[in-house]
C-alpha cells in the first residue's frame, strides 16, 4: 500500500469509546493507521455509511455500530477489514461481506473467557448454596456443623451444552476441581473431546447424568427452545441448571414450573425479556439466584476488546494471520442477537 491505511470507528456511545479506546490503544493505531471517529453521541444507520465507506481500508465496530450491509459493501472501496470489538457479529456484518473477501476479526474470544468466568462462578455459587447461607445467616441462624454438607464441584458430574470458545474455557477452568465433564454438541469431533477431556454424548444422556447442567449454545432458529419440558424433566432432582447463553434457548414457562415445584434449582444470567420485568416470578423463587445479563462483565476482558481488534489489524495490514477470525460458515452459527 503506498499510502497510509485509513480506518473508521463506529463507536459513538461515549461511555463504550472510553471503556474500549484507552491513550495507549489509540495511540498505537494512529502510529501505523489515520483513524477518522464517527461523530459521538449520534446514532448512524447502514446508509450514513455507505456515503463515506469508500476511502477506509478498515473499520472497527462494537455495539450498536451501524450494519455493514450488501449496499454498504458495494460502495466499499478499498475496505478489507472489520474488527468487531464485541461477540457476535451478526449485528454488524452480512453474508455479502464474507462473499466479498473483507476479512472479519471479533473480540468474542475475550468476552467468551470473561462469560466462562461467570458461569464457573454460577455454577460455586449455586452448588454452596451461598445465596441460602447468606440470607439464613442474616436471618439470625447459623449452620450445623455435625450435619450440613454442600454439593460443591469437586468430583461432580457436569454437563455442557454446545461447543464453542466460552465452553471451551469452562472446560479449562473446570480442570482443577477434577469434575467429571460430559459435552452435547454436533460441532464437536471425538478427536477433539478427547483431546478436551471430555466426553461426548447425547442430549439426553447429559441432562439424566449431570449434577450440573450448563447451556452454551448459541441462539438460532435451529436451537430455540431446545430446553423445554421434556428436557427439563430428564434432569437430576436437586440439579442446578446454568444459564449465560441467550434466554430463547429455554422454554421460560417449563423452567419456571420445575422451579417452583422445588425439584431443580438455577442460576440465570439471560431470559427472553431483558431487561427482565421486576415483576417476573423467577425473583421470588428461593432456589433461582437472578442476575442482569452480567455474563461479559469482567473489567480486564472487556475493556481489552478494543486493543485486541487494534493488535489484529496490525498483525493484518503486516501481512499476517489476526486471530479471532470469522468465517463465513461461522457467523451463520453465530447468535442472531
Amino acid at each position: 500500500m503506498s499510502r497510509r491505511p485509513r480506518t473508521l470507528i463506529t463507536v459513538t456511545n461515549p461511555d463504550l469509546k472510553k471503556m474500549l479506546f484507552n491513550q495507549a490503544s489509540i495511540d498505537l493505531l494512529t502510529s501505523f493507521s489515520d483513524v477518522y471517529w464517527l461523530e459521538e453521541g449520534r446514532k448512524y444507520h447502514s446508509e450514513d455509511i455507505e456515503s463515506i465507506i469508500s476511502t477506509f481500508d478498515a473499520a472497527i465496530t462494537s455495539w450498536g455500530s451501524p450494519k455493514f450491509t450488501e449496499s454498504v459493501v458495494k460502495q466499499g472501496g478499498d475496505l478489507s477489514f472489520i474488527g468487531h470489538a464485541a461477540g457476535s457479529v451478526v449485528s454488524v456484518t452480512e453474508e455479502a461481506v464474507y462473499d466479498a473477501g473483507i476479512s472479519v476479526v471479533s473480540a468474542n474470544k475475550l468476552l467468551a473467557r470473561s462469560t466462562a468466568e461467570s458461569a464457573v462462578a454460577m455454577m460455586l455459587a449455586g452448588n454452596w448454596h451461598l445465596r441460602a447461607y447468606g440470607d439464613s445467616l442474616r436471618g439470625g441462624q447459623w449452620t450445623v456443623n455435625s450435619r450440613e454438607t454442600v454439593p460443591g464441584l469437586y468430583g461432580q458430574t457436569i454437563g455442557l451444552i454446545g461447543y464453542g470458545d466460552i465452553s471451551q474455557e469452562v472446560i479449562r477452568l473446570l480442570r482443577p476441581f477434577g469434575a467429571r465433564v460430559l459435552l452435547y454438541s454436533r460441532y464437536c469431533s471425538q478427536e477433539e473431546a478427547e483431546e478436551a477431556d471430555v466426553r461426548l454424548c447425547s442430549l439426553d444422556e447429559l441432562l439424566r447424568s449431570s449434577d450440573i447442567v450448563s447451556l452454551h449454545s448459541t441462539w438460532t432458529q435451529a436451537s430455540e427452545n431446545m430446553i423445554g419440558e421434556q428436557e427439563l424433566a430428564t434432569m437430576k432432582d436437586g440439579a442446578l441448571f446454568v444459564n449465560t447463553s441467550r434466554g430463547p434457548l429455554i422454554q421460560e414457562g417449563a423452567l419456571l414450573m420445575e422451579l417452583q415445584s422445588g425439584r431443580l434449582r438455577a442460576m440465570l444470567d439471560v431470559y427472553v425479556q431483558e431487561p427482565l420485568p421486576k415483576d417476573h416470578p423467577f425473583l421470588i423463587l428461593s432456589n433461582a439466584w437472578c442476575f442482569p445479563h452480567i455474563g461479559g462483565f469482567n473489567r480486564k476482558l472487556k475493556s481489552g476488546m478494543g486493543r485486541y481488534i487494534i493488535d489484529n489489524l496490525y498483525l493484518y495490514l503486516s501481512g499476517s494471520s489476526p486471530e479471532g477470525l470469522i468465517t463465513k460458515e461461522r457467523f451463520k452459527r453465530m447468535t442472531q442477537q
